[in-house]
């Protein structure tokens, strides 16, 4: 019988790590009250307390976002990748379920064969015996 080996790789989703990181560095970044005060200021005025005060709040509400969305964006890749890991395995298994299928089909055949060579054989002793 026919062996046939599928050596093919499953397809695979890459960069969901490094996307991760790259979006909790941006949201540690936005949390830093130095970027988030600039906003605030005005031309001729100083920096009060009160500015230093709502860049802080504005700061850890931003990282708290960017931290949250990070997390929710990881999750969505990685809903993602098993859905393509999913495809690939379906994909698969239906090719081992054809294969399955023509190698049944070509022992039947092969079958046949030997039963019409064996069937001819003894018509042709048959013939000669008369």
């Amino acid at each position: 019988m026919n062996k046939v080996g599928v050596n093919q790789s499953l397809p695979q989703f890459s960069g969901t790590q490094r996307a991760f990181n790259n979006d909790y560095s941006n949201a540690m970044a936005a949390g830093d009250p130095r970027f988030n005060v600039k906003q605030y200021d005005r031309a001729g005025f100083s920096r009060g307390g009160a500015q230093m005060n709502q860049a802080g709040i504005d700061s850890a509400n931003k990282m708290s976002q960017g931290i949250a969305d990070a997390y929710g964006n990881q999750l969505q890749n990685n809903v993602f990748s098993s859905g393509i890991d999913l495809q690939g395995q379906q994909a698969q298994g239906q090719f081992a379920q054809a294969l399955g299928g023509l190698n049944t089909q070509n022992a039947y055949q092969q079958q046949m064969a030997n039963l019409q060579r064996q069937q001819t054989a003894i018509g042709l002793l048959g013939g000669l015996l008369k």
